[in-house]
């Protein structure tokens, strides 16, 4: 009888332990899921930071290379103030707009977070779990 006893603690032990390492094996697979997934909307975050800061790039540049030369002298033309201060009018304005495309991009790339909050703070309150658990008693 002693020893019926003893097997069925053994098998109901081994049932509990492969329970449990599937359950492991599941909340693992779903916090990789969840790092992927946190992981997949940073990186479509600092996608968004990119194209803001290359279109400030580009609107500065190109603004300057090409729009400084005609502006500039119908500034002239019809001020009559001196080219050089046409010239730094024109260039003040574009470098302002070209910043304000650059602070926004930078804004956006400092806001990016690339330690998933979520999938961290879930493996925290994870593992916290599994550590406060008692252990089963005969063991």
């Amino acid at each position: 009888m002693a020893k019926q006893t003893k097997n069925t603690v053994e098998s109901s032990l081994g049932a509990l332990t492969e329970g449990a390492l599937k359950d492991l094996e599941t909340l693992i697979g779903q916090h990789f899921a969840l790092l992927r997934s946190e992981m997949k909307q940073e990186v479509a975050e600092a996608k968004q930071a990119a194209v803001s800061i290359g279109t400030g790039l580009t609107a500065g540049v190109a603004g300057g290379m090409l729009g400084l030369e005609m502006v500039v002298h119908l500034l002239h033309r019809a001020t009559r103030l001196p080219l050089w201060a046409c010239y730094g009018l024109v260039g003040t304005t574009l470098a302002t707009v070209g910043a304000g495309f650059l602070n926004a991009g930078v804004k956006q790339a400092s806001d990016l977070n690339l330690v998933p909050r979520h999938t961290t703070e879930v493996l925290r309150e994870d593992f916290a779990g599994v550590r406060d658990q008692p252990e089963p008693a005969g063991v």
